[in-house]
């Protein structure tokens, strides 16, 4: 749960993501133990919840039905898992929010059936609740985000990376997920006006919010992330500080020598940890979360001219305002 919440919206807000919760439990159950026990560890586990909420939140705006946009929540989170899931098959990661990953616990070859019964899972919610054009949207999105996941691979220990490069994988890879979030639930709450606003909404606030995820790879404490720091580095991912330093005509040198070494070692880690701190380049990052935030302010204004919802507006300018200042 999001930590921006007072205490008379807490409440409403905590009780809405019971529900999608223990609905997504319902909705996975299966007579494969090891499905079944992989699901419900994930969804235990817990997490920001932060698409079904966004959806939700939106959807408020206009014709909220509850039970309807419980389950639309459900499908994102369980399609927000599998992404998850596959992600670190791919990464070989053994630890997500504290916990053994399930490619780490059961292997990648079962943790592929995993992702692929909570993607299937996921489509069957939609299929029963969306209107065909939001299916259109959400399978075009989800399009995007697999070739988001594709480059990123493809550009493994890849020096040559450029800002525009790095924007555009995320865009892919996190904001439209977000954008699809907002969109979804306006679209499915009759909001036929800002529409487009709704969705730049989203897609502003995913791009700040991966942008902090980057930094915090780099800054975050392994507590409280439930991972290890600076593990896309180890996976040849190199992300917003590190490819700042690359373009970098000081820099870009000393770090593609430590990246290039063999038998990569927590030692090289901290020299990269230098050159960033050295160079900057956290601080320039969270310059452009920044400049994201204030796009998605704009947008949020926009939509505030359009619609009366002044409890929505200050819940989604704390949303807003956390994504560049949260620590996990």
């Amino acid at each position: 749960m999001l930590p921006v919440f007072q205490s008379d919206i807490r409440d409403e807000m905590d009780n809405l993501l019971a529900e999608i919760d223990q609905y997504m439990l319902d909705h996975t159950k299966t007579s494969n133990t090891l499905i079944a026990e992989s699901v419900q560890n994930l969804i235990q586990a817990g997490g920001k919840r932060i698409r079904p909420l966004l959806a939700n939140l939106t959807a408020k705006f206009g014709e909220y039905d509850r039970e309807k946009m419980i389950k639309i929540g459900a499908g994102l989170e369980l399609l927000h898992m599998a992404t998850l899931v596959h992600d670190d098959i791919i990464d070989e990661s053994a630890i997500r929010r504290g916990e053994e990953t399930v490619q780490k616990k059961y292997g990648q070859d079962r943790a592929v059936f995993v992702g692929d019964f909570l993607y299937s899972s996921s489509y069957e919610i939609f299929t029963r609740v969306l209107s065909r054009s939001a299916l259109s949207r959400l399978s075009h999105v989800v399009k995007f985000i697999c070739q988001g996941e594709v480059s990123q691979y493809q550009n493994r220990f890849n020096y040559d990376l450029n800002l525009r490069d790095y924007l555009r994988r995320i865009r892919r890879k996190t904001a439209l997920f977000f954008s699809l979030s907002t969109y979804l639930g306006a679209r499915e709450s009759s909001l036929n006006r800002g529409l487009n606003n709704f969705y730049k909404l989203g897609l502003e606030m995913g791009m700040a919010f991966q942008i902090q995820d980057d930094i915090l790879d780099f800054s975050g404490s392994e507590e409280i992330l439930g991972k290890k720091i600076c593990q896309d580095i180890y996976s040849g991912i190199y992300t917003l500080p590190l490819i700042y330093l690359l373009q970098s005509e000081e820099y870009s040198r000393p770090l593609i020598s430590i990246l290039s070494r063999d038998n990569f070692s927590s030692s090289d880690i901290t020299d990269i940890l230098a050159l960033v701190k050295d160079a900057g380049s956290l601080e320039k990052s969270r310059q452009l979360g920044q400049r994201f935030i204030d796009r998605a302010e704009n947008q949020l204004a926009k939509i505030n001219s359009l619609y009366s919802g002044t409890e929505i507006i200050q819940v989604f300018k704390k949303i807003i305002k956390y994504q560049i200042e949260r620590h996990q």
